[in-house]
């Protein structure tokens, strides 16, 4: 009996939040499809995020790329500023609620106290109508928005609401290392155990040159490869690590570097202590300690065994045996 009481009670809120939302909600409501913002995404400067517990800035450097700027300064995801461009630029407004909402409509439409206010600055210095995000709709993928000094409160799709809910960590670039592929011609794995040597030769064919000479297997390098230009960071452990000790970075358990041709080094990567199912890990020089996944720690911990090609033993020429 209390179940049945239960659903009927919750079947009974679901049709009043309905009727809310389709017969009092759109009383006054406009039609009204146009997009949110216009601009060219390459026309943005600047982008400002004010949270109610954090205010973030965005700047476009002078090659294109986004870098964070407050409140510390790192480089930007680009795929995801990209997103929450593409959702101001591309979003569409579905109604227009015309009219100066009263303190009790804002309340209800979460604008009271927006969930962000997002500020778009172009390069020719003008600033856009602010955007004032505030709940989602009780029924519907709808959310209220308020745009500049416009009295209404527009209804979009929720979508856009959720591309612009961001913390600080989702904004930055989890590149850990920038390791262009093509111009490694060494790598340097050093572990408790062992210290292994692998270079290009002059067909770009990979040979292991310590502990032991021998030809590389090529699709394990190239595998290789790819996850040190792929790595990247599950959590952000420590943005200026005074003390690598704590993390097990001052000896260890891989160390690897990657060298171009002309025997300069391009990067080295430190992985340290486990922590949880992650491995702490930093790029040499470079004060912000990361933390990788356990599948990225076992690939990147190779042996000797993993990269050396077993050599080929000559069969016995037809009519002889061995003695």
């Amino acid at each position: 009996m209390r179940r049945r009481n239960t659903f009927l009670l919750a079947l009974v809120f679901i049709l009043l939040g309905a009727y809310v939302y389709f017969f009092e909600l759109q009383k006054g409501a406009k039609e009204k499809t146009e997009r949110l913002l216009n601009f060219r995404e390459e026309e943005v400067a600047g982008i400002l995020l004010n949270y109610p517990q954090q205010e973030i800035r965005l700047r476009k450097e002078v090659l294109g790329r986004w870098k964070i700027t407050h409140p510390l300064e790192s480089a930007a995801d680009e795929s995801t500023v990209s997103a929450i461009l593409a959702a101001l630029n591309t979003g569409e407004v579905k109604r227009t609620f015309e009219g100066k909402p009263s303190e009790a409509d804002l309340k209800n439409y979460g604008l009271d106290r927006p969930e962000v206010k997002v500020l778009i600055t172009l390069r020719n210095g003008v600033a856009l109508p602010p955007i004032f995000v505030g709940a989602k709709t009780p029924v519907g993928n709808s959310a209220y928005i308020r745009r500049g000094a416009e009295p209404g409160v527009l209804l979009t799709d929720a979508s856009i609401r959720s591309n612009l809910e961001k913390k600080l960590n989702d904004l930055r670039n989890k590149e850990i290392l920038s390791v262009p592929r093509d111009q490694v011609a060494k790598l340097q794995i050093t572990t408790p155990k062992e210290t292994l040597v692998l270079a290009k030769g002059e067909k770009d064919e990979w040979r292991v040159e310590a502990p032991k000479k021998g030809v590389a297997k090529q699709p394990v390098v190239s595998d290789y490869l790819t996850l040190l230009s792929r790595l990247r960071a599950k959590r952000f452990a420590d943005d200026e690590a005074k003390d690598l000790k704590k993390y097990g970075l001052d000896s260890p358990a891989v160390k690897i570097s990657a060298a171009a041709k002309d025997g300069k080094i391009v990067e080295t990567l430190l992985v340290g202590n486990k922590t949880g199912i992650e491995y702490y890990a930093a790029r040499e020089g470079n004060p912000t300690v990361y933390t990788i996944d356990e599948f990225s720690y076992n690939e990147l911990n190779k042996q000797l065994t993993d990269f050396l090609e077993q050599e080929k033993k000559e069969s016995p020429a037809p009519g002889k045996t061995k003695n």
